[in-house]
């Protein structure tokens, strides 16, 4: 029996919800917090160049983050600590008013979640390993869960907003937070 025959379905279901939440926080953040942004004030230029930090910080902290789990071998610690750091950003995000406030939560938190997916991935894959390589039917069938959270917060957060306000939007996203935080109190170490 390969180790990917042997992997149970648990520990690939709980990555599964990382990935949903993980891509449901950014279906979230990417086409809504422009919006929050402007009710709060900001200019467009502002508003570009905080969206921008979640790019800038892409550049560096994933591969920290890697770094770090390669180095130490704690992936799935690190896994729920980012996630952690995440969800305390977006806490933030309740209070931060001002351009820089919001510029500096933005940063963090997308300094905390990006060490979510190359954490994951490289725990998964491990889950994943056979004689061959990675099981790359069984990756995509836990990997497809990340493209269906997107689509759902997208849509959802556009009817739910609609609603009751843009003004909700930090507390959108500190559920979602939580809710990836929760998924990656689940995943467990290969």
């Amino acid at each position: 029996m390969t180790a990917a025959a042997a992997a149970p379905a648990a520990p690939l279901a709980a990555f599964g919800a990382v990935w949903f939440c993980y891509f449901a926080t950014i279906g979230l953040f990417n086409p809504y917090a422009p919006l929050w942004f402007k009710e709060l004030g900001f200019s467009t230029l502002a508003i570009g160049s905080i969206a921008s930090l979640q790019s800038w910080t892409r550049v560096v902290a994933p591969y920290a983050w890697g770094w770090l789990g390669d180095r130490g071998g704690q992936r799935v610690r690190l896994i729920r600590l980012a996630a952690l750091g995440a969800m305390a950003a977006a806490a933030l995000l309740l209070y931060a008013r001002g351009y820089t406030a919001v510029a500096l939560v933005t940063m963090l938190l997308f300094i905390a979640n990006g060490g979510v997916v190359p954490l994951s991935e490289a725990t998964l894959a491990q889950h994943l390993r056979t004689a061959s390589g990675v099981d790359s039917a069984r990756y995509g069938r836990v990997r497809v869960w990340g493209s269906i959270g997107f689509i759902v917060a997208v849509t959802a957060a556009g009817a739910l907003l609609q609603a009751v306000g843009i003004g909700w939007f930090p507390v959108l996203v500190v559920a979602a937070s939580a809710l990836l935080w929760a998924a990656g109190l689940r995943v467990v170490p290969a």
